[in-house]
């Protein structure tokens, strides 16, 4: 009877097993056709799939994205890893519409209405923005998001700039008004 070795995700070796253990370890779903076997006289690791010997097995099972352990003998293998968990979903399409929402509000009120509407739209998208992308960074939040989230963060920042600007302006605009000679004219004496 032929033995086989098998190299674990964590480099661990493992066997040597028969082939009816590794029928048994597909099934359990610590191996698949992806695994690196190897022949007991062997040094060359090959992918489970290109044993022909080993073809006949049954397939493995669905690949569950999570980490899974073996259960009789203790050991721990872990299968791909496609998605990670993260405390929290990411908010990027929420960033990056309200960073575009202020980011335009300030842009048409600075140049229509001289009010700093913009201002409520775009601190929140910087506020959120910034908050995100710290969580972001330290692994705590999913990074798909990652490019909306920024994209928001700085339209947001933008929109801010700008209706702070405008406010300016008006503030501006109204002191000078007040300065000026003509104002006295509309107030009675």
């Amino acid at each position: 009877m032929r033995l086989y070795y098998f190299k674990a995700g964590d480099g661990n070796e493992y066997g040597p097993i028969s082939a009816e253990e590794v029928a048994a370890w597909q099934k359990q779903g610590r191996m698949n056709s992806e695994s690196l076997v190897r022949h007991e006289d062997s040094n060359d690791w090959v992918p489970l799939g290109r044993m022909p010997e080993l073809a006949s097995s049954p397939p493995p099972p669905p690949s569950n994205p999570q980490s899974t352990s073996a259960s009789s003998s203790g050991i721990g293998i872990q299968t791909s890893v496609d998605e990670q968990n993260y405390d929290e979903d990411h908010r990027g399409g929420l960033i990056l519409g309200l960073g575009i929402g202020g980011l335009v509000l300030s842009i048409t009120c600075c140049c229509t209405l001289p009010l700093p509407i913009g201002l409520l739209i775009a601190i929140p998208a910087w506020a959120m923005g910034s908050s995100d992308m710290r969580k972001m960074n330290a692994g705590k939040m999913d990074p798909s998001g990652k490019g909306n989230t920024k994209g928001g963060l700085i339209c947001g920042i933008i929109g801010t700039i700008l209706s702070l600007m405008g406010l300016l302006l008006l503030i501006a605009a109204v002191v000078f008004e007040f300065s000026t000679d003509e104002f006295d004219s509309f107030m009675p004496r």
